[in-house]
Parts: C-alpha cells; structure tokens; sequence
C-alpha cells in the first residue's frame, strides 16, 4: 500500500469510527453504507488538510470512489 494511501485509509478510518477498515483505489461509495454525505464532508476536509491541496465544488460532486481522491492528491 502506498503512503498515501495509508493516510488516506487513517482518514477514512478516523471519519468512519472503523479502525479495522480497510480500502484500496477500487473502494466505492457503494461499498461503504457509513460513506455519507456528512462523511464525505469530513474526509474532504481531512485530505486538504493533510495533503495540502484543495477540492473544487466539481471535483467533490464527481468522487465515486478512493480512486477519484488519489487522482487529486497525486495532481
């Protein structure tokens, strides 16, 4: 697993209350009942933080899945 991805599992896990859950890039919204829109707020929010960029309004409206948050934080 990448680092990123790591720190990514650490945000979804920390957003979730889930700290055996385990994602990968093929991980969907639909995958994950607790992957709501409050959810989406919060690891939104985690990733610009942690990885010091940010999402535009479009970009957010289009994530489906991890694989659409690690295209952003790998620019």
């Amino acid at each position: 697993m990448s680092e990123k991805l790591t720190k990514l599992q650490s945000i979804f896990r920390d957003v979730i209350g889930d700290s055996s859950l385990e994602i990968s890039e093929d991980t969907k919204r639909a995958d994950l009942e607790d992957w709501d829109s409050v959810a989406m707020v919060q690891i939104i929010l985690a990733v610009e933080s942690e990885f010091g960029i940010r999402f535009s309004t479009g970009d957010i409206a289009n994530i489906t899945a991890v694989s659409d948050i690690m295209k952003k934080i790998s620019g």
